[in-house]
């Protein structure tokens, strides 16, 4: 009797063991890798950039070209290896979710995005640019509409897909959401690969996961994300002693403008959550899982 017992005490452990053994990808662990497995192929496109001499290139709008090109293959060659392994733990039906949204989501996302610039563009002067640095800045962004193009279109559209399409999607079926919204912030703010615009892009990432989570959808997140990458755009068409809103409107107007900013960030996100409110975690959660079967 007791062996009995014991040998059904071990299936059981076991048969946990394999249930625990199995995930959705991405888990922390994947996600690990996938960075690596991301700036491989940046480096890969880097060199192939070397190579070809694109310092050389007299023209700008050529360069801003080849940029464009390398940053795309990049960002594809992750998402196609990221697919992959989602097909191969959950088979053919995986599918990134570019689910229909109602209308109103976007002007309320988009309004609240503009207001989040407001305290982005500040915690991104939190560390001070080394000239050198943003000399590198300068020369990797041209103002032409092929630099403005990989910033506004192609980066919201290849890094949301990514990073919530694939990343949050899995992370949320592995983990709690704030743990999933979290984590996926800290992969985004981490691919951009300097503090400059980590930090910025952490806290925008929780958003951005935030309006996943809710929607779940990568489409608003793509609005989003270009809105607060066309308005960083704009301020550098501006002189370097007014790219920021501080410097722009001065001290009085500037803290009003936080205070507006605030309540208008606020009164969105109270919008979306109460619109959302019979999307229940557990309900959005099982969504999501159903997605895989």
């Amino acid at each position: 009797m007791i062996q009995d017992t014991t040998e059904t005490t071990q299936s059981v452990n076991l048969n946990e063991a394999e249930v625990d053994s199995q995930f959705f990808y991405p888990n922390t662990k994947a996600l690990f890798r996938l960075f690596f497995v991301l700036l491989f192929y940046m480096i890969v496109c880097a060199i192939f950039e070397a190579t070809l001499g694109v310092r050389d290139i007299h023209s700008p709008l050529l360069r801003s070209l080849l940029s464009l090109l390398t940053y795309i293959v990049s960002l594809l060659a992750t998402i196609i290896y990221a697919i992959r392994k989602c097909k191969k733990l959950e088979g053919p039906g995986f599918s990134i979710s570019f689910n229909k949204t109602k209308i109103w989501v976007f002007p309320v996302v988009i309004i609240c995005s503009l207001a989040l610039v407001v305290f982005l563009e500040r915690i991104s002067a939190i560390i001070p640019m080394p000239k050198a640095v943003e000399k590198i800045f300068e020369m990797m962004f041209k103002k032409d509409f092929i630099s403005i193009a990989h910033v506004v279109i192609a980066a919201p559209i290849l890094e949301e897909i990514l990073c919530r399409g694939i990343i949050l999607r899995g992370l949320l079926k592995n983990y709690s959401p704030i743990k999933a919204i979290l984590i996926s912030a800290i992969f985004f703010g981490l691919v951009h690969l300097n503090p400059w615009q980590a930090l910025p892009a952490f806290l925008g990432g929780i958003f951005l996961g935030w309006i996943y989570y809710k929607t779940r959808s990568v489409i608003p997140g793509i609005v989003i994300h270009a809105t607060i990458n066309l308005c960083a755009t704009l301020f550098l068409f501006l002189p370097k002693k007014q790219q920021s809103f501080l410097s722009l409107l001065g001290m009085p107007y500037y803290i009003l403008l936080c205070i507006v900013s605030l309540l208008i960030f606020s009164a969105g996100c109270i919008l979306i959550y109460k619109r959302f409110a019979d999307s229940s975690d557990d309900r959005i959660l099982q969504s999501l899982s159903s997605e895989g079967h």
